[in-house]
């Protein structure tokens, strides 16, 4: 278990290392505006990639912890063909919306960005199911550690706009794609063998859809409300401070890819035993989350200062920094519960539990900004996850105590 969590951890670094760079030296080096539409798109394409994920990817990766060998490149080949054809309709969808908001100089990049990036993606989905989270880090290291290093390779150069950060970013998980292809075994399938396929998956995944989308609704709802309010400025600020707390990302994202198969694999002997799999993992970023939380709770000035620099327009996001670590403390704790009901195939769960949060962070949102700004806003998002954390809490001792999900 310590040696599948190590490496992990070590993969799910390596690419939040990668976003943490490209976030601050952007923040660093272009206007507030311009920094608070690139939230706002990556924003939008992080919705895109959540769809793909939770409609392939996810069942995937759940299909493929629980195949014998000779069955996992028949699965990776019919889920690489499924992909552009959810892809294409999507990418419509982004370059169609850059188009109307009047940034048509963003259309092509974006779009060759998502493409290279759910390619990359979609490989080292099944290096994962695999448990092969290792072999994942020579393309992740490219991905996402190529792009910020092309934005500083730009800087030397002149200005930076943001088609050119889009067009470093999808030459470097372009480049991670090809390397990643050689590292997978994939069996290409007939056409008509992907209907049944997709089927299974969308009966798999809906619920895991239905869930990452509202969830990730939590976090639009800030950025957009924000940007109405406020302006995109106030967007970069609060982009700005996420970019401090996300610092534990590593920790977090690498448990979400690793506690469904490992609930997956135990859910056979019951609930218990696949708690007892998932709390073990949880357990091990526990340790590792407290403390980073501890020096932004106690030091978040010298942090910021260490980041954005004497003369940042972010200096001054104490406490909304403060605010958002314990929020995401309380996050942490239900973002486990909930992939560990992802593996038990109680997505469903899942589900009520966000939309339990995504409601309450809507209820909140509107008089808590209004009175305290930022700030406020940032604590409406703590008492949407400590709403998330108390239902998946109730959820969990109900599954436990009766040996299946009570809502299912």
């Amino acid at each position: 278990m310590l040696r599948h969590a190590s490496w992990t951890l070590l993969d799910q670094g390596v690419v939040s290392l990668g976003a943490f760079l490209l976030n601050i030296t952007l923040a660093r080096h272009i206007a507030p505006v311009e920094y608070g539409i690139f939230a706002l798109i990556f924003g939008i394409l992080l919705l895109v990639q959540l769809s793909i994920s939770s409609v392939i990817f996810y069942p995937m990766s759940i299909r493929i912890a629980q195949l014998p060998e000779d069955g996992r490149a028949v699965l990776a080949g019919r889920s690489l063909c499924l992909l552009p054809l959810l892809l294409l309709p999507l990418l419509l969808l982004v370059a169609s919306g850059l188009v109307a908001l009047g940034r048509s100089d963003l259309a092509g990049p974006v779009c060759l960005y998502l493409v290279a990036w759910q390619g990359q993606e979609a490989l080292r989905r099944v290096l994962f199911g695999e448990f092969r989270h290792r072999d994942a880090l020579a393309g992740d290291g490219i991905a996402y550690l190529g792009a910020p290093l092309g934005v500083l390779l730009l800087l030397r150069h002149g200005t930076l706009a943001l088609p050119e950060v889009f067009t470093c970013m999808a030459a470097a998980s372009a480049i991670a794609m090809l390397v990643t292809c050689r590292q997978v075994r994939a069996d290409i399938p007939p056409l008509a063998s992907l209907r049944p396929t997709f089927l299974e998956f969308w009966s798999l995944g809906r619920w895991s859809l239905a869930n990452n989308f509202v969830g990730a609704l939590r976090i639009q709802l800030f950025l957009w409300g924000l940007t109405a309010m406020f302006g995109a400025a106030a967007t970069a600020a609060f982009q700005a401070a996420l970019n401090v707390v996300n610092l534990a990302n590593p920790v977090l994202l690498g448990l979400c890819n690793v506690i469904p198969q490992a609930a997956a694999r135990k859910s056979g002997e019951g609930f218990r035993a696949a708690w007892k799999a998932a709390r073990d993992y949880a357990l091990v970023g526990t340790l590792l989350l407290l403390p980073c939380y501890v020096a932004l709770l106690s030091a978040p000035g010298f942090v910021l200062l260490l980041l954005y620099g004497p003369d940042s327009a972010y200096l001054g996001l104490i406490l909304p920094i403060r605010i958002l670590a314990v929020s995401w403390l309380l996050g942490y704790c239900a973002d486990m519960i909930c992939s560990f009901m992802h593996g038990v195939d109680a997505a469903r769960l899942a589900l009520l539990v966000s939309t339990a949060g995504t409601l309450a962070a809507a209820a909140l949102f509107l008089p808590l900004t209004q009175r305290y700004g930022l700030a406020g806003g940032c604590a409406a998002l703590g008492g949407s996850n400590l709403v998330r954390l108390l239902i998946a809490h109730w959820f969990l001792t109900r599954m436990i105590a009766h040996g299946r999900p009570s809502v299912a």
